[in-house]
């Protein structure tokens, strides 16, 4: 039966990437419509993928000689080949100092999930239970709070010549993730399994191999490569109008869904100390299935859960329109609330179908600890990622309209920005007045005289071509910018 999840795995790989080399052959044409192209990540192969070379080789040279107990060190490796990626120096190549394109914040929120690592190290340990719990329940709290500090507008840097913007990318994919985390624990304490009879609370048996997965298959696709994913599919659809039907939808969510079982199914052997797919695993999803009515419960909810999440929310965030612009603060809302009604049953349905104890209240103690994180985790999907996402979609206008419209011929250009400004003509005032301010004020900050010119020119050019009631929409917006300046 390994074999089973393992061939799901596979499978669902493979469409992600066919999808994703499709996306960059998109980005590629972009990339290289400029006699300049920008780089996805500049210098990657001659500074950064040797470091990465050496770093797996060590890895998988101890495993090769049956060093097995070194299991950890494939943690440690998936941590440092993130803080690599993340932390490298590259926009030294663009004369940016460090501290410009790599805010404290950021960098301070990269270093912090070394403690994934380090709480492995502490449970592994013969520490007392209460020392093992402090550490252990302050991971959610860690990765949560270490999650929403980036995402700030002081936590990301300057627009920087590169597509491979890990500074916008990160808070907004890791408040995600953690904050799935701390709704599975919430969950876990409040109807999942008892702890020991003789502990006021459970405690993770911890497996290296099991950690590693929930790194390998949750974090790193949710946080960095799905960021990208969206972000390639919102400049597809900009300038080529590529990705805007429903099998994109499908694939972005399916990934989603696909990162948010492999973040469950790591953290449940976590729980019960045993490496991934473990024959206990089936032994238990067996037990659990034999239970009256379990199987349909579970698989009912679960299927729900997917089909909310594809679809119900699927459609709605297409109704949004393009482009990603003119999303409202309200839709955003919106979207993270049909996210919760659709996450929750799939992962109740999930855990029905794998954890033999699980559906009925915990004693007290065990409350006490979950209900406080099942709080933590809605706030942080609902009200403090709408923040996030607000934040980084401005960076994104700033990334836009410093970089990559600049670089672009004077046809794609026009093409793309007029694009932009007949959404935001027909968007609320305040979304708008927030939009432009943006852009303006990026170009004033992060672009010389010639670049402003470009720009400027551009955006004449294409008011010039919108419908009179646009244009004066439009207009209007501009001329009250140049009055709160002048106020200022």
């Amino acid at each position: 039966m390994i074999y089973i999840p393992w061939t799901i795995i596979g499978l669902s790989l493979a469409i992600f990437a066919v999808t994703f080399w499709q996306l960059l052959r998109v980005i590629h044409r972009i990339r290289f419509a400029s006699r300049k192209p920008i780089p996805i990540y500049a210098e990657f192969g001659k500074e950064v993928l040797p470091l990465l070379i050496a770093l797996w080789g060590i890895v998988f040279g101890f495993i090769a000689f049956g060093q097995y107990r070194f299991a950890s060190l494939i943690a440690i490796a998936v941590y440092l080949t993130v803080a690599i990626l993340m932390l490298n120096p590259v926009g030294r190549h663009f004369g940016l100092r460090y501290l410009e394109y790599r805010r404290p914040l950021f960098i301070l929120g990269v270093l912090s999930m070394a403690y994934i690592p380090i709480v492995g190290f502490i449970m592994t340990s013969s520490l007392p239970f209460l020392v093992k719990s402090i550490f252990w329940f302050f991971l959610p709290i860690d990765l949560t709070v270490f999650a929403f500090l980036p995402s700030l507008q002081r936590g990301i840097g300057k627009p920087m010549r590169q597509i491979f913007r890990p500074d916008f990318l990160f808070g907004d994919g890791r408040m995600l993730c953690c904050g799935l985390i701390a709704l599975l624990f919430g969950i876990r304490y409040i109807i999942g399994p008892p702890p020991p009879a003789d502990l006021p609370w459970a405690l993770p048996k911890w497996d290296w191999w099991a950690i590693a997965f929930a790194m390998v298959f949750g974090f790193i696709p949710l946080i960095p490569i799905r960021g990208m994913m969206k972000l390639f599919m919102r400049m597809a659809r900009l300038f080529e109008n590529k990705f805007s039907g429903w099998w994109s939808i499908f694939v972005k969510e399916f990934f989603f869904i696909f990162t948010a079982l492999g973040i469950m199914t790591g953290f449940h052997h976590v729980f019960k100390g045993w490496y991934p797919f473990n024959p206990k695993f089936f032994e238990e999803v067996q037990a659990a299935a034999a239970e009256p009515n379990r199987l349909l419960i579970g698989l009912s909810l679960f299927i729900f859960g997917f089909i909310w999440l594809v679809f119900v929310r699927g459609y709605y965030k297409r109704k949004i329109g393009e482009p990603f612009v003119v999303e409202t603060i309200k839709q955003t809302y919106i979207k993270e609330l049909l996210f919760i009604i659709g996450f929750l049953p799939l992962f109740y349905g999930y855990m029905s179908l794998i954890e033999h104890h699980f559906g009925v209240l915990n004693k007290p103690s065990m409350l006490a600890i979950g209900i406080p994180f099942f709080i933590w985790g809605l706030i942080m999907l609902i009200p403090l990622r709408v923040i996030a996402q607000q934040n980084q979609r401005r960076a994104i206008v700033e990334q836009m309209a410093t970089v990559i419209l600049p670089a672009q011929p004077p046809q794609i250009r026009r093409k793309v920005m007029t694009k932009i400004m007949e959404g935001l003509a027909t968007c609320p005032e305040a979304t708008r007045l927030s939009i432009m301010r943006a852009m303006r004020e990026a170009l004033e900050k992060y672009t010389d005289d010639e670049t402003r010119k470009i720009m400027t020119a551009s955006q004449m050019e294409c008011l010039a071509g919108l419908p009179d009631e646009r244009r004066k929409i439009l207009m209007k917006t501009m001329d009250k910018i140049l009055s709160q300046r002048s106020q200022a």
